[in-house]
């Protein structure tokens, strides 16, 4: 009895243990843009409190109050750097933060290109005159200087180090070729659509395609609002070509990713983990007419299947019932089943399946068409007539 009130008497003392957080159901949490990312852009309070030589308010044994910088991977162009041993490549430099390039800038002259890493950020060529409020130290390097694209990967939050801001620039020497670039000291070109992307956590790189034609109709734009190439994987799910092999970046319109994303979470819980696709940009006008495809606006993608964490794959060609409103099988209720869910939910505006004709009898064509709101499965859901045949 003694030995019972004296451990009693303890607990009471030291507080009861917690239980460990024993919630394994992780597959269905989407997950967000991570923590550690909250401090870019976010140094300035941290400053004001290294500089405050008052401590006395704060918690005792509480020395380490500021999270670093994240100023991503070093010893490459649009690194940090102190000097230019920092920098770690053929004819590098150190572009100085007394230079007006805050914390350093790893960089080398240039004339029309930059060398990659596959560590780092694509680099740009950009031209000295871009440079607003550093011209001379740029200049000094030539007709332009090495800088990174912006990339949230790499910066999640922003798409470039701090103090750096997302910039349309002109390529050295070739003017009209355009990158979103991060330029030192500067705002942000992104638009909205591109910070809400950022802010689901989708990994992507802004970029800039020029407007093209299908072959022998120059009457015809294919024009890409807000272009983006968006990284694999997505939220954890790596998107595949049909035939297995990886496909790294994905380009797509702005408002595209976000429906690939919302795509990509709503089968997630399903244990998901590849989505499987026959392409996305295509400047080509739909079989048998003279009418663009969606695939020329980059806001289609054909869907081949999925891969799930048990190895099971279910892919349209082999698991679609066709002409059934009640699917037998796992693969072909989680097919048909998905394919409600994504028209239910409006991610995409047209939703072709195979049921709709037999040039999609192995995928399905989803796509943002203004204005649309159809789906092409088969019973009472069925709504036409068929708005074309792509």
């Amino acid at each position: 009895m003694r030995q019972f009130l004296l451990i009693l008497l303890a607990l009471l003392i030291t507080g009861c243990p917690v239980p460990p957080n024993t919630d394994d159901d992780d597959s269905v949490n989407i997950p967000v843009l991570d923590d550690d990312d909250s401090a870019v852009g976010d140094d300035d309070d941290d400053d004001d409190d290294d500089d405050d030589d008052d401590d006395t308010t704060e918690p005792p044994g509480d020395d380490d109050d500021s999270t670093p910088l994240d100023d991503g991977p070093e010893g490459f162009v649009g690194s940090p750097c102190e000097s230019d041993v920092d920098c770690d490549y053929d004819g590098s430099v150190c572009l100085y933060e007394s230079e007006g390039f805050p914390r350093g800038m790893c960089t080398k002259p240039c004339d029309l290109y930059c060398p990659d890493d596959p560590n780092h950020p694509v680099t740009f060529c950009v031209e000295a005159a871009e440079f607003d409020g550093q011209e001379q130290a740029a200049a000094d390097l030539g007709d332009g200087a090495c800088a990174t694209r912006c990339d949230f990967e790499y910066f999640p939050s922003t798409g470039c180090r701090p103090d750096y801001g997302c910039v349309v620039a002109s390529r050295a020497n070739e003017p009209w070729t355009e990158k979103y670039t991060c330029l030192p000291n500067r705002g942000t070109d992104l638009t909205q659509c591109h910070l809400d992307l950022a802010a689901r956590g989708v990994a992507f790189e802004p970029t800039l395609i020029a407007d093209d034609s299908p072959t022998g109709l120059p009457n015809l734009t294919c024009t890409i609002e807000d272009p983006v190439y968006i990284k694999s994987p997505v939220f954890g799910v790596d998107l595949l070509y049909y035939d297995g092999n990886p496909t790294n970046s994905v380009l797509a319109a702005c408002d595209m990713a976000h429906a690939l994303a919302s795509t990509i979470e709503d089968v997630i819980p399903f244990g998901v983990v590849d989505l499987l696709h026959i392409g996305t940009y295509n400047c080509r006008v739909i079989a048998g007419t003279s009418t663009l495809s969606r695939h020329s606006f980059a806001d289609a993608i054909d869907i081949y299947g999925f891969n799930f964490n048990d190895g099971t794959q279910y892919t349209l060609e082999d698991d679609w019932e066709h002409d059934n409103t009640n699917p037998s099988t796992a693969g072909g209720a989680f097919l048909y089943d998905a394919a409600y869910r994504w028209y239910d939910a409006y991610i995409w505006n047209i939703i072709l399946t195979p049921n709709y004709n037999s040039a999609h009898d192995n995928h399905f064509h989803v796509d943002l068409t203004p204005g649309s709101d159809y789906i092409g499965l088969t019973g009472d859901r069925y709504i036409g007539p068929a708005p074309y045949w792509d």
